[in-house]
């Protein structure tokens, strides 16, 4: 069964859109609920991992239905997915960080010290009293540019999985 270019492009970037909207309301939500450092830091676990199985989950999907997978074919889903989903989190992170709470780093930063190392807790604040506290959207592209890095990591990883398992049966 041969499906369309341009029909799986637009199934990737679907679930890329759904998917970075999941991982911008994880974040939020969690920044918005101020748990603990622990709990906020978890979620880019949790969503790193979503992420990797969502890529894994399209692919093997494309394969079912374009056989054979090409490693191209997976690196463009990874990449489109990861892509999508870092610009979303980024502008998010940006927006958040900038106009709505923009002291939110600097106290997770203290909290974070606090608990798990209280006698670095006056280093801390000096380093962040030094710090340039000016945001630019380049960090919203730095970031972006590596959510696509890895999803290139670990789309090459799956594609090549899959096209190993093609040609050993």
């Amino acid at each position: 069964m041969e499906i369309s270019q341009k029909n799986f492009l637009s199934y990737i970037f679907g679930v890329a859109l759904i998917s970075g909207i999941a991982r911008v309301a994880l974040d939020y939500l969690f920044r918005i609920l101020e748990l603990s450092p622990i709990a906020y830091y978890l979620t880019f676990i949790l969503a790193f991992i979503l992420e990797i199985y969502i890529i894994v989950f399209v692919i093997k999907k494309y394969k079912k239905l374009k056989n054979p997978l090409t490693i191209v074919d997976a690196l463009k889903t990874g990449i489109i997915i990861m892509g999508v989903i870092g610009l979303l989190y980024c502008t998010m992170a940006y927006i958040y960080d900038m106009y709505i709470d923009p002291d939110f780093q600097t106290n997770m930063t203290l909290r974070f010290t606090e608990q798990f190392s209280p006698d670095q807790l006056e280093q801390t604040k000096q380093n962040l009293a030094n710090q340039d506290r000016s945001k630019s959207y380049f960090g919203v592209i730095m970031y972006t540019i590596w959510f696509v890095f890895l999803g290139t990591v670990i789309s090459l990883i799956v594609g090549s999985v899959y096209k190993t398992k093609e040609a050993s049966k």
